[in-house]
């Protein structure tokens, strides 16, 4: 688990400022637990294959997963 956060870190730090060209619409409170869960690990594989895409198309979610992984550092 711990190498695909420095592989999502990696990924997210090569986007740069074209992650703000993406949607940044807000996020529910169940949408902001999930990805707080997948942060911390406690996903299973198919669960973080599916919320991945919805992190990745809304600067919302990318900027709450940076915090979450920056809370855990």
């Amino acid at each position: 688990m711990n190498n695909e956060i420095a592989l999502l870190s990696q990924f997210l730090e090569s986007l740069g400022p074209e992650v703000s060209g993406h949607s940044a619409s807000p996020l529910t409170p169940d949408q902001v637990a999930q990805i707080r869960e997948f942060a911390s690990g406690k996903l299973g594989p198919a669960e973080r294959q599916a919320l991945l895409p919805s992190i990745l198309e809304n600067e919302t979610a990318l900027r709450t997963l940076v915090k979450a992984l920056q809370g855990q550092a």
